[in-house]
């Protein structure tokens, strides 16, 4: 059974005004438990407006959400408990931090579930390391802090949750190549320890392919396509008609096929493109 189920949602802003905007349009999909899925689109396609559906903070206009088994909206004075099920991190989360000390922003959800001491710092200990920070920041003011560690603290607040579910909005934008890596190899590893259900909405097609498993397309407030990173990326027409582009790898191996390297053109991360040059040097790691 998938863990995120929506059923012919739709949503408008500015509803019955002459600045109505279709957001979302009869949107059926379904996202597996303990994967990390991509959600990828143009701007304007309805990426950020579906990812709020996921835990309450919009509700449909139509068509129902159903998080772990349950309709959210089923009992609407406890869609407050939804979002300790889905915690999401919004786009420069770093702007959202508030508290004296980092470990006070990172406690503070966890002290509104009314934990234990004992397990908040537990929870504070665990979020930290996968987020790449060591204990001697934690006493340390947030705004003292360079950007990509405001970002990380910002992200250990959500993962201090512990959430069932993972949203992030563009969790590594703004960020130079190694902090990027840093960040997202974070969040996939923490996905493979705790089992958490990862979505991650980013317009880097790099990205996309390198850390999840799967991979929404949306255009035009619709789902273009759902499916695996090697089907999606795979279907380059596809992506190019969405105003997308594939992984820059890709681009170069395309490149080569239409100068007659016979390569397979399904390829979408560098590991692959140097498996299959490899193959076609029968296998001689000398490059």
């Amino acid at each position: 059974m998938p863990i995120i189920e929506l059923k012919d949602v739709c949503f408008r802003y500015g509803k019955k005004s002459p600045y109505e905007i279709r957001a979302l349009d009869k949107i059926n999909l379904e996202i597996e438990e303990n994967t990390i899925t991509g959600l990828i689109g143009h701007t304007g396609s309805g990426k950020s407006t579906l990812v709020q559906m996921f835990n309450g903070l919009l509700k449909p206009e139509s068509g129902s959400v159903i998080v772990d088994g349950e309709n959210i909206w089923a009992k609407p004075k406890e869609i407050g408990k939804v979002r300790f099920k889905v915690g999401m991190v919004m786009q420069y989360p770093e702007y959202q931090l508030f508290a004296e000390t980092v470990k006070d922003d990172i406690a503070y959800g966890p002290k509104n579930m009314k934990l234990s001491e004992e397990e908040i710092n537990r929870r504070v200990a665990r979020s930290i390391e996968f987020c790449g920070l060591t204990p001697d920041i934690l006493e340390k003011s947030p705004f003292d802090l360079s950007g990509g560690q405001k970002r990380r603290v910002a992200l250990a607040g959500v993962m201090a949750m512990e959430p069932k579910i993972l949203v992030l909005d563009e969790p590594a934008a703004g960020l130079d190549p190694k902090g990027r890596r840093e960040i997202l190899g974070g969040i996939k590893k923490y996905r493979e320890k705790s089992g958490t259900t990862v979505i991650i909405v980013s317009h880097s097609m790099e990205d996309m392919a390198m850390y999840c498993d799967r991979v929404v397309v949306m255009s035009n407030s619709k789902i273009l396509a759902n499916g695996t990173c090697r089907e999606v990326f795979s279907n380059h027409q596809l992506l190019f008609d969405a105003g997308l582009d594939v992984p820059e790898i890709t681009n170069i191996i395309l490149a080569l096929r239409r100068s007659g390297v016979e390569i397979p053109d399904d390829i979408y991360t560098v590991d692959g493109a140097l498996s299959a040059i490899l193959k076609l040097k029968g296998g001689n790691n000398e490059l």
